[in-house]
């Protein structure tokens, strides 16, 4: 988790092209990312608070890429000559210096980021993030265990028991492809995977590969 003071007072002190940001580009670029924050609970997930909870680069590369390419977004954008698609750049950017410096900034428990949004709406589920409600993952969990159904990896098995427990939960048909409200069912909608196949299904933009897709490749390149 960070601030907005210290995305401020990040955008006040790094150098762009041999100067610094104006201080009226900064006021608005920390602006930007409240307004951001309440695109994504419009448009992804109604249940979203704010991208100030969120440091880890993937995460934001995520909403990133799929906030962008809602076409009433992308036309908003235009108008506003990218005001707020650059507003979320220099704030990758600032959570990229975070992730080197490691300087004093708290991130989230890792029981509190890898959990699934249960709203109703059409919405992008992202596993790794913090959620209000675990029910589902819970429930997920109970049915399907903590074994990675694509690879076999087990966390507590692999790392003792600080790994007890420990998986990513899939959403394996995104919400955003419904037109609908979707009620999740966790043991059809949902599958454990490990961190690596997670992020390969997710690899490719706007496609999500098949758990037969993942297989496939994880046994052609093991061969």
């Amino acid at each position: 988790m960070t601030s907005k003071e210290e995305f401020v007072k990040y955008l006040s002190s790094v150098n762009t092209y041999g100067r610094k940001y104006a201080s009226s580009t900064v006021y608005t670029y920390g602006q930007s990312i409240e307004l951001i924050s309440s695109d994504i609970k419009y448009h992804l997930e109604n249940s979203f608070t704010s991208l100030f909870n969120i440091t880890d680069i993937e995460i934001l590369s995520i909403y990133f890429d799929q906030l962008y390419s809602i076409p009433k977004v992308i036309n908003e954008e235009k108008i506003q000559r990218n005001r707020k698609t650059n507003a979320f750049k220099r704030y990758i950017e600032f959570c990229r210096t975070i992730e080197v410096s490691n300087f004093n900034v708290n991130q989230p428990d890792l029981n509190e980021v890898y959990q699934l949004r249960t709203e109703g709406g059409k919405k992008v589920v992202i596993s790794k993030m913090a959620e209000r409600d675990l029910a589902l993952r819970s429930d997920a969990i109970k049915i399907h265990g903590t074994t990675c159904f694509g690879c076999g990896f087990n966390f507590e098995k692999a790392y003792g028991s600080i790994g007890d427990g420990f998986i990513e939960i899939h959403h394996i048909t995104p919400l955003s492809t419904y037109n609908k409200s979707k009620i999740v069912d966790a043991s059809r909608d949902l599958m454990p995977l490990c961190s690596n196949c997670h992020r390969m299904v997710h690899r490719k933009k706007n496609y999500v590969l098949s758990l037969e897709e993942l297989k496939k490749i994880i046994s052609h390149n093991n061969n």
